[in-house]
């Protein structure tokens, strides 16, 4: 279809093409027509004379606000720094790409014409509104999610402490009468109701680390040789098998390797437990590339667990272990969140359990270089296009 569109659109030996400067057409130019209006602005760029060679109303009225030259070196500069997928064989279309720019947040795809080697079609969306009610959603689960923690903090510290106190009230009322022994007991009763508000405290702390993340090139092969020296010996004395597959074009990633890590650790941690009464336990990580980002899963066969429970795994305080706090998976997933990260799970009872994290790739050095400023950009890569 868009070829279709797009070679109406071009001139031929037997027609000329409807342009913006007022170029005659000479055959039916419905087509031409259908582009102008189409409420996406489209953008085609002719990389040989360097030039727009064609940009309808909705691109106008989208890149009008903005400061960036409106040019083919303003446009190139802006909008083609993610082409060199369009040169693997079959490709005819980029990765769809955000980009923030001057408060305002544009998504654009590029598309490239089958044996046209010098044009080069770009569909761009002002998609601000879209990205601020998904802001507000998010906004709105962080304050349930708040609200919730709240919550059970007053629950898991008005316990302890409601215990300490009936606990206290009773030596008080009986110093005199009890022997050292029944003494004993109920300041080994306050001493462990201690304990639980300690280890309370300690996640509570665990939730605030990293709060700004230092994100930096992190080599996955690397990264879990390095965790292997720390857990290695651990699991090798539960008997586990670990199985560790890290693809070679999914090795490179881009996150804060101490939140990582943290991440990691627990969700390992989680594994192995489930996996106390499995009699031949196997714990697998592999990764692999999806487009922009790499998926991280981290799969054992050991317990699992139903629909139910799996759906409420991350919310706080929600354990299925006698002594868990129910933070571990709640301090991950807003770890991983503030990394630009996720995180989901599938479970099945009886079978086992496997962990989803999607991580970003690694930006080259040469992208990083080129990048233009006064812009951020998402699924940035550098151009292999002439553009």
């Amino acid at each position: 279809m868009i070829k279709a569109l797009y070679h109406r659109l071009l001139p031929n030996k037997n027609n000329a093409p409807s342009l913006p400067d007022g170029s005659s057409c000479n055959s039916p130019c419905i087509f031409t027509d259908v582009l102008r209006d189409i409420d996406t602005g489209l953008i085609i760029l002719d990389t040989t004379e360097k030039k727009v060679f064609f940009k309808n109303g909705h691109a106008v009225k989208i890149l009008e606000p903005l400061k960036a030259a409106h040019d083919y070196e303003g446009l190139s500069a802006l909008l083609c720094n993610d082409l060199d997928s369009l040169q693997q064989p079959g490709r005819t279309r980029s990765r769809q790409t955000i980009i923030h720019y001057e408060h305002r947040v544009l998504g654009y795809t590029v598309y490239k014409i089958p044996g046209d080697q010098r044009h080069i079609s770009i569909f761009i969306q002002d998609i601000t509104d879209r990205h601020r009610l998904a802001a507000i959603d998010e906004a709105t689960e962080m304050m349930n999610n708040i609200g919730c923690l709240f919550s059970g903090i007053r629950h898991e510290i008005g316990n302890p402490l409601n215990s300490i106190k009936m606990a206290l009230t009773v030596l008080q009322n009986n110093i005199n009468k009890y022997s050292p022994e029944e003494i004993d007991v109920y300041f080994n009763r306050i001493s462990g109701e201690i304990g639980k508000m300690e280890t309370l405290l300690k996640s509570l702390k665990n939730f605030s680390m990293f709060e700004t993340p230092r994100t930096s090139n992190i080599d996955l092969a690397m990264f879990f040789d390095n965790l292997m020296q720390l857990l290695g010996a651990d699991i090798q004395s539960k008997k586990i098998e670990f199985r560790i597959d890290i693809a070679p074009d999914a090795r490179q990633i881009m996150v804060d390797p101490r939140a990582l890590q943290h991440v990691t650790m627990n969700l390992l941690a989680n594994a192995v437990d489930a996996m106390a009464e499995t009699p031949n336990p196997l714990l697998q990580v592999r990764s692999q590339s999806r487009g922009n980002v790499i998926l991280l899963s981290i799969t054992d066969n050991g317990c699992g667990m139903s629909n139910e429970l799996a759906r409420d795994v991350f919310k706080p305080f929600f354990t299925t272990k006698p002594h868990g706090t129910g933070l571990g998976l709640v301090i991950s997933k807003k770890m991983l969140s503030q990394m630009h990260c996720g995180i989901d799970l599938v479970s099945e009872k009886g079978v086992g359990t496997t962990f989803h994290l999607t991580l970003p790739k690694s930006a080259s050095k040469a992208q990083r270089a080129d990048a233009p400023s006064g812009k951020s950009r998402e699924n940035q890569r550098p151009s292999a296009f002439a553009c």
